[in-house]
């Protein structure tokens, strides 16, 4: 799995088990208050699901949206690697295109050697 994917795939993961958790606890409290006459039953539900959105929509749950979105924190020391990588690879590109002038002035200076060997050789032998 990339990166991405895998930090996709514990989020999902992560936010069912928190929802499921919370949703058998709620269930196992209804089911043991339901001898209870009044209304405790009626606060522990709502005291269940304040706790549960209050985890969802805090910190918790914004740190579930950002792994379920792939965003990540920007660690300093990684954007100014990344910042030093681009200044080199542009270098390189600098010097790729003098070493494609330097072979062409190459290519060009052995033309000119070949036709002056050659030349004499175009001469009648009595010249």
């Amino acid at each position: 799995m990339s990166g991405r994917t895998e930090s996709k795939f514990w989020g999902v993961v992560l936010a069912l088990g928190i929802t499921g958790m919370g949703l058998f606890f709620l269930f196992g409290v209804m089911e043991e208050s339901r001898s209870i006459n009044g209304p405790t039953p009626l606060f522990v539900g709502i005291t269940a699901g304040a706790v549960m959105f209050a985890l969802l929509r805090g910190p918790v749950g914004r740190a579930i949206g950002k792994m379920l979105e792939g965003q990540q924190g920007h660690d300093d020391q990684l954007v100014e690697r990344v910042e030093q990588l681009e200044d080199r690879l542009s270098e390189l590109g600098g010097d790729q295109l003098r070493m494609a002038e330097l072979e062409e002035r190459l290519d060009f200076a052995e033309r000119l050697l070949a036709q002056r060997d050659a030349a004499p050789a175009l001469r009648k032998p009595g010249e």
